[in-house]
């Protein structure tokens, strides 16, 4: 059996979760890229294989083998990969006929530019929220893109990322059901908005435009966002796509471009620093200064503030479901690095000191994702939710054993 969801593959084989297994670290495993592709999770008649990245060819005698994608060619210097960019936008479009273009906006780098580029193939549509988190750097966390979207001739629908805590239906269950952090909850406010939709978004453009990007190609990524929306995707019968992962596996030739003399008047330093879509963007009108003033971000960051970023509700539910295992669960915070330890990171690893790096980014590298039983508890908490989804596509025999019985 091969689905496009871990849910629906459980509900059509008859198989059940293992209750001592850490789930969420199995999923987090594919933080290293294609070194952990495969990963197996376990179930309760054998292993189901995850896999990402690449493709599949499906033999005969039922045996898979993997066939790698084809491999993006080096992108020479800026025109090279906008163009580049720009058409493969317009090809994923093709391919997603009836299924109109709405960008998810905010007044950083990543989604202005995806913006301005969908803007050139007729989307007219952008999503909001008027506040991202609180900022760890700023004390102004509005997050509007309202004024770049209305620049660029789209209407612009705002929305309040923090209502799916008012939610008594929940609303993490979904997320939690990807095997990840739960972290883009707060878009089921849009879910109306999103349903039969393209969602263009700027993720990973962080992995892809940030200057100082350390050059891979094994696919490693820092953190699980944008991992969570399988389930609501589904739902909503919504394409997701991410437009700065075109071309993802050529971080380094990216980065070099962005390290380039061509690039330095587009270069303002500092961490947060994007020479790649800040010259998109002010080469469309948008005045230095308008955007990207600070890093700011909309998800929920369950995984390291807990039960403060849950519905009640959720809360209510999941620690209900620990008590009816004998457990409990630690939905307490957890201290998040700060810019001194990922200073100290870069400089140790600047200095060729390791030794003294590892600890720091161990610990960065956790803080990414849940403690292990919590992680399991949430994930098979969210599965046992939404499970019944999927319930049309149990074995008949099954199906009628279960109803007969209750």
């Amino acid at each position: 059996l091969i689905a496009n969801t871990f849910v629906g593959l459980l509900a059509k084989a008859d198989l059940e979760l293992v209750a001592d297994t850490d789930y969420q670290g199995q999923f987090a495993r594919t933080a290293y890229g294609l070194a952990a592709n495969p990963t197996d999770l376990p179930t309760s008649r054998g292993p189901a294989q995850l896999h990402l990245y690449e493709n599949l060819h499906v033999l005969s005698d039922g045996r898979l083998e993997i066939s790698p994608k084809p491999r993006e060619t080096p992108f020479r210097d800026f025109d090279d990969y906008v163009t580049r960019l720009d058409g493969a936008l317009g090809s994923a479009l093709a391919n997603a006929v009836g299924y109109p273009m709405v960008v998810a906006l905010s007044s950083g780098y990543d989604s202005p530019t995806v913006a301005t580029l969908a803007a050139r193939h007729g989307c007219r549509a952008a999503l909001t929220f008027g506040e991202s988190r609180p900022p760890r750097f700023t004390a102004d966390a509005t997050d509007s893109g309202a004024a770049i979207g209305h620049r660029l001739g789209l209407t612009v629908d705002y929305f309040d990322r923090t209502a799916y805590m008012r939610g008594t239906d929940l609303p993490e269950a979904e997320f939690m059901a990807s095997g990840y952090t739960g972290e883009e909850v707060p878009y089921v406010a849009m879910e109306r908005e999103l349903r039969h939709k393209t969602m263009l978004t700027g993720g990973l453009a962080g992995w892809m435009w940030l200057k100082k990007q350390r050059p891979q190609t094994n696919l490693e990524r820092k953190d699980f966002s944008a991992c969570s929306v399988t389930e609501f995707r589904l739902r909503l019968d919504m394409i997701d796509l991410p437009i700065p992962v075109f071309g993802m596996r050529e971080v380094a030739s990216v980065s070099a471009i962005s390290r380039s003399a061509a690039m330095r008047p587009w270069s303002v330093g500092g961490y947060y620093d994007k020479p790649i879509p800040r010259r998109i963007l002010e080469s469309a009108g948008f005045p230095r200064g308008s955007f990207a003033s600070s890093k700011r971000a909309s998800t929920a960051l369950i995984h390291s503030q807990g039960a403060a970023l849950m519905a009640p509700a959720s809360v209510e539910s999941v620690r209900a479901f620990a008590a009816a295992e004998g457990r409990t669960i630690d939905l307490s915070p957890r201290r998040r690095p700060t810019r001194v330890d990922r200073g100290l990171i870069r400089l140790f690893r600047n200095l060729h000191l390791e030794p003294l790096a590892r600890p720091l980014a161990e610990y960065q590298r956790r803080i990414v994702h849940f403690r292990p039983q919590t992680g399991s508890l949430l994930f098979r908490w969210g599965v046992a939710h939404i499970r019944s989804r999927y319930a049309v596509l149990r074995p008949a025999s099954t199906r009628d054993s279960r109803l007969g019985s209750g």
